[in-house]
């Protein structure tokens, strides 16, 4: 009789230590990963996406047009690092207007409307090689390509 309820008077102060054990565990791999995870800048860079992108595609191309693809990516990896710098620039001068005492609305949507016309920039330097290289493909191969992206939906 005596032993049912000691247990029951531990039981709660059990409990109680495995939340806290609980809670200390979660909150030491939320410190790891913010410390293991390295700070990311504004948005992302454009170029490793189109990187990826351009291998993807010219994997399924021909030889000889996925060389062609690929040497157009790299032609205009200068000016696609330029632009991921100027926008940059750009989300610092946004975060400029949105640290002010005072924010001043039409600053601030200026500077998005600016961000966001680099990236379209950006991304209107993808669509060229795209457009450029596909527009020679093969019927063939540009098949192959839809056929492809489809099939992973």
């Amino acid at each position: 009789m005596i032993r049912p309820l000691i247990h029951r008077l531990r039981r709660p102060r059990a409990e109680r230590l495995a939340l806290v054990l609980s809670v200390a565990a979660n909150l030491a791999v939320a410190a790891y990963l913010l410390v293991a995870e390295p700070a990311r800048p504004f948005g992302r860079d454009m170029a490793p996406r189109a990187a990826r992108l351009v291998e993807m595609i010219s994997n399924r191309l021909p030889p000889a047009e996925g060389a062609r693809l690929t040497a157009l990516y790299a032609a205009r990896q200068p000016a696609m690092a330029a632009e991921d710098m100027a926008f940059r620039q750009a989300m610092i001068a946004v975060m400029t207007e949105i640290e002010k005492p005072e924010v001043d609305r039409a600053a601030l949507h200026a500077a998005f409307n600016e961000a966001r016309s680099i990236r379209s920039r950006s991304a209107d330097l993808v669509i060229d090689i795209f457009v450029e290289t596909l527009a020679d493909a093969s019927l063939e191969a540009r098949q192959q390509i839809v056929a492809e992206i489809r099939g992973a939906r």
